[in-house]
């Protein structure tokens, strides 16, 4: 994609945009259930705030590009139950689990040895690793 120079209105009019397509197709990819709709829209929130003050007009554009691709991608997702849907589902699976282990650990009232404690403290790694390389390799930007 040619790198274009926007102003500052145009992205903001562009992001608020894809927040809201992304928004909508989130719910659908997950049928509008209501837990997982949730988690859908705290995983689009954390993505927009990460990225909130970035004015690189290259990283901008490789992100609209990349939240185009998670539209179609979620679209894909609502439209058939393949591979596209249950890679959502497990996302909003281990969005719940996130979160619930935030509120209390498994490890919270129990005393572990300190290696078990390292397996816990590692226990997200593989899977975030997974979720990068997905990204990167089909120009996504799944959470």
């Amino acid at each position: 994609m040619a790198t274009k120079s926007r102003t500052p209105d145009q992205i903001s009019f562009l992001a608020r945009s894809l927040y809201r397509r992304l928004w909508r197709a989130g719910e659908t990819s997950v049928l509008y259930s209501r837990p997982a709709v949730k988690y859908v829209h705290q995983r689009i929130r954390e993505g927009f705030e990460e990225y909130r003050h970035e004015v690189d007009q290259r990283i901008l554009n490789d992100l609209f590009e990349r939240a185009e691709n998670t539209i179609e991608f979620l679209k894909t997702s609502s439209r058939r139950k393949g591979l596209e849907h249950r890679v959502v589902y497990t996302l909003c699976q281990m969005t719940y689990i996130e979160n619930e282990y935030k509120k209390r650990p498994p490890y919270h009232s129990k005393r572990l040895k300190p290696e078990l404690w390292i397996y816990h403290q590692q226990s997200y790694d593989e899977y975030y690793r997974t979720l990068a390389m997905m990204n990167d390799s089909l120009k996504l930007c799944l959470r």
